[in-house]
């Protein structure tokens, strides 16, 4: 009996390639079977922010308070025995948005930074302070406005 080329026994080192060869093709092309990953979400407005709080109101409150706008334009309004500022929730590390005061710290849920009330650095990664956004009323006695897009030193208060 003669062997045609058809018939020849295929080595086991030709198989076990070729058989690797299509699972890694077939591994490729499974990708997210039909789901799509959800866009990301968009990021806070920016400029000129009114919030839902009165200098009159604030002023009324205990000391320390704090306002959370972070939905808003990720910033929190803060009372203290100085007056009221706004200070960026962004934290200098990496950028994830802080926690709410606990007592008197502020901490980062990501790698925890830790700040004071006042922004300042208790405890790193972080190495620079939250950032102090300008505050102003819209009109005299009326709501507080925080611009995003304006910085102020960390001394500053209404």
């Amino acid at each position: 009996m003669s062997q045609n080329s058809f018939s020849t026994p295929m080595q086991r080192r030709t198989f076990c390639l070729g058989a690797l060869a299509a699972a890694a093709t077939l591994g490729c092309g499974g990708g997210g079977g039909g789901m799509t990953a959800a866009p990301p979400p968009p990021p806070p407005p920016s400029g000129a922010l009114q919030t839902t709080d009165t200098r009159s109101g604030l002023l009324a409150e205990p000391v320390p308070t704090t306002r959370d706008y972070r939905n808003l334009g990720n910033f929190l309004l803060i009372r203290d025995s100085g007056g009221i500022y706004a200070m960026t929730a962004i934290c200098t590390h990496m950028g994830c948005t802080v926690g709410l005061p606990a007592g008197s710290q502020i901490t980062c849920p990501c790698h925890g930074s830790v700040y004071d009330l006042g922004g300042g650095n208790l405890q790193g990664p972080a190495v620079s302070p939250l950032v102090h956004l300008e505050v102003t009323e819209a009109t005299p006695g009326g709501l507080l406005v925080v611009n995003t897009l304006k910085t102020v030193a960390a001394s500053v208060r209404i």
